[in-house]
């Protein structure tokens, strides 16, 4: 700290011990002279747009290793050209509005948002190039799209446009404003390190260009590996369908779901971080699964009590919902084959001195209520232990499968003495 220029600098150290943070939960302190910022000022300041960032270090490729250097100058990149609009709302909306963040685009910088349009300009190019590509290899020039069916040029450049989208969109997760660098690791972690958007004080910035961690082609690769492990031996079908309306189109359907979790994550609400992107990039090769400018929200069964109303409406349109749609599985079920269902939990959810979960309780319930019987329960590690969100959290541990059958007409009831018996 210049205290002439009231300037802050930063530089990087090797050994002693880390000072603390200067973030807690009753606000900030102030790095030059200790004096406590309540949150209150702090949140005002952002709401104002007087919050800023400044850079406090530069991470590069060591052999082995990482390097960590003083940080340099960051040329200011000149504002995108566009950026992606729409308010958050409901669990997207806890945090970070609160610091003046109240849309889409203002979780990135004007040098992410540059980044990521001119990966996003070039798909057109791409484009060209893909479909020139496959007429040369032999493909048909039938000019038909891929979701009409084709299987010519267009649809091969409409498939690789897509899978291209999918890698743009996993860029959005690391090249945002909100992604930290995970001392465990030595790497950015995305966004969606957990399911939810908070606020972060100090976040990493990838060079797209680099071979390091969260760069272009790195995302590329992921989507590349996924597309190649993927079942090819049949066409499949999705739709997207409330799930009574579909299981009453369906003779006698085999039924293998993953319902939601009450109120664990509200898919809707922050899934438009990455929907937004996606309609921009693909709205012209998928435009009826891009044609609302968010991703629709009414319909889902979730226990969401910002947009019931309350705690109680919540739980009891959850618990109405996942009844009614249960009742259809045990009304059409294929006879010759058991329902399944993933079901995850966390650890630990302590109330009153126990340990319980509310959504597995309801979600149980609901399944008795509808006419099901569970035959069978799997446990199933599917979760890494490593990563960040679980390291010293009661994070999602497993999942349970259940094999579900409906329940017979004639049986008989048992008390908990019995139960525990059998």
């Amino acid at each position: 700290m210049n205290r002439d220029t009231q300037a802050v600098t930063y530089q990087i150290r090797k050994g002693g011990t880390p000072r603390g943070g200067t973030i807690g939960r009753g606000g900030g302190v102030c790095v030059a002279t200790g004096a406590p910022i309540g949150f209150k000022y702090i949140r005002e300041q952002g709401r104002l747009g007087l919050m800023s960032e400044s850079p406090i270090g530069v991470v590069l490729e060591g052999n082995p290793g990482r390097i960590y250097q003083n940080p340099s100058k960051i040329p200011d990149a000149s504002p995108a050209g566009w950026k992606p609009t729409g308010r958050l709302v409901g669990k997207a909306a806890n945090n970070v509005p609160l610091y003046g963040m109240t849309e889409w685009g203002d979780l990135f910088t004007d040098r992410q948002l540059s980044a990521l349009n001119a990966f996003s300009d070039l798909l057109e190019d791409v484009r060209s190039m893909a479909e020139a590509d496959a007429l040369h290899a032999g493909l048909d020039n039938d000019k038909a799209n891929f979701r009409d069916g084709g299987t010519g040029g267009v649809a091969y450049a409409d498939a690789v446009i897509t899978y291209l989208s999918f890698a743009i969109d996993r860029c959005t997760d690391r090249w945002n404003s909100l992604s930290v660098w995970w001392d465990g690791g030595e790497i950015v972690e995305g966004l969606f390190g957990r399911q939810a958007i908070a606020m972060v004080w100090d976040y990493a910035e990838v060079n797209p260009f680099s071979s390091s961690s969260g760069n272009w082609l790195g995302q590329v690769e992921w989507v590349a590996k996924a597309v190649a492990n993927l079942p090819s031996f049949q066409f499949g079908e999705v739709c997207q369908r409330d799930a009574v309306a579909r299981l009453r189109e369906i003779n006698q359907p085999v039924v293998c779901t993953d319902p939601p979790y009450y109120d664990n994550i509200q898919y809707a609400d922050i899934s438009d971080f990455h929907y937004v992107w996606l309609r921009r990039n693909l709205s012209n090769v998928w435009p009826d699964e891009c044609a609302t400018l968010l991703t629709p929200k009414q319909d889902e069964i979730v226990a969401n009590p910002w947009r019931a109303g309350s705690k109680a409406a919540a739980k009891s349109y959850f618990e109405s919902r996942m009844t009614k749609v249960m009742e259809q599985i045990s009304g059409v079920q294929h006879p010759d084959f058991p329902t399944t269902i993933f079901y995850a939990f966390k650890q630990q959810e302590v109330k009153s001195g126990s340990t319980t979960s509310t959504g597995w309780e309801t979600f149980l319930q609901g399944l008795v209520d509808a006419g099901l019987e569970v035959t069978a329960t799997w446990p199933v590690r599917t979760e890494m232990a490593n990563r960040a969100v679980a390291e010293g959290a009661a994070a999602l541990s497993s999942s349970v499968v259940l094999a579900c059958r409906p329940r017979s007409v004639d049986a008989r009831l048992e008390t908990r003495g019995g139960f525990l018996a059998a």
